[in-house]
């Protein structure tokens, strides 16, 4: 269940609460995404540093770190092709530094699912 779905109460003090509640895990929802990017960002540095392996690690994180933003999103309702966009464009990164493409070029498709 979204936290956005009504639960039954005639609101007052429990909806308020309840709006509380909806708007930190909005909060934290948008700082989970900044901490997926932030991560995806330094994997790529670190690729362009030419630590590969290091490289993807950090992005199976930044991946780990997307999903827990979907979660988020579903909860509060959240645009969920956004959250999907985010997941997608980091596993996409992931495969192309498998595949050694240019780190300019990683940096592009981070930059549209920023």
């Amino acid at each position: 269940m979204a936290i956005s779905e009504p639960i039954g109460h005639d609101g007052g003090e429990n909806s308020e609460v309840l709006e509380r509640f909806r708007a930190m895990l909005t909060k934290e929802a948008n700082e989970t995404r900044k901490e997926a990017i932030s991560t995806a960002k330094l994997a790529i540095t670190i690729y362009k540093s030419g630590e590969k392996e290091l490289a993807l690690l950090v992005i199976r994180e930044s991946m780990r770190i997307a999903k827990s933003y979907i979660e988020l999103a579903e909860k509060v309702g959240e645009n969920d092709d956004k959250a999907y966009d985010l997941l997608v464009g980091i596993e996409t990164i992931e495969e192309l530094i498998k595949n050694n493409e240019k780190a300019d070029y990683l940096r592009g498709i981070l930059e549209e699912i920023s």
